[in-house]
């Protein structure tokens, strides 16, 4: 993990082929996609939107779906996840509760480390 434990990022492999930059947040529901990450993997809408509460308002936003995301020595497949272009300066995404909540999960702040089970 990176970050000064008031927010962790995490290096993330996508569909086996583009790396990113995640923020981890459990107030997420979706995991989410910077639109220019989604470009470069060439992913598809599947047709389905979110309904995303911003800061600036609520917001509906594509879902698409990632063949494969992979956090260290875990690997997810058929992950859900929307496009939107709030992830943050210097960020490719987000993980979101739709991934966390496949596994049992904490983050320890002393080792710096994202645990899933």
């Amino acid at each position: 993990l990176r970050g000064d434990g008031t927010s962790w990022m995490v290096r993330v492999v996508l569909n086996d082929r583009a790396q990113g930059l995640f923020l981890v947040d459990t107030g997420a529901s979706y995991c989410v996609i910077a639109p220019a990450l989604a470009r470069t993997l060439a992913l598809t809408p599947t047709g389905s939107f979110a309904t995303v509460h911003t800061a600036n308002g609520v917001v509906r936003a594509p879902v698409v779906r990632l063949r494969s995301l992979a956090l260290g020595d875990t690997h997810a497949h058929d992950v859900q996840a929307i496009v939107h272009d709030a992830v943050g300066p210097h960020l490719d995404g987000i993980i979101g509760l739709n991934l966390l909540n496949r596994y049992r999960y904490a983050i320890d702040p002393r080792r710096r480390v994202l645990e899933l089970e």
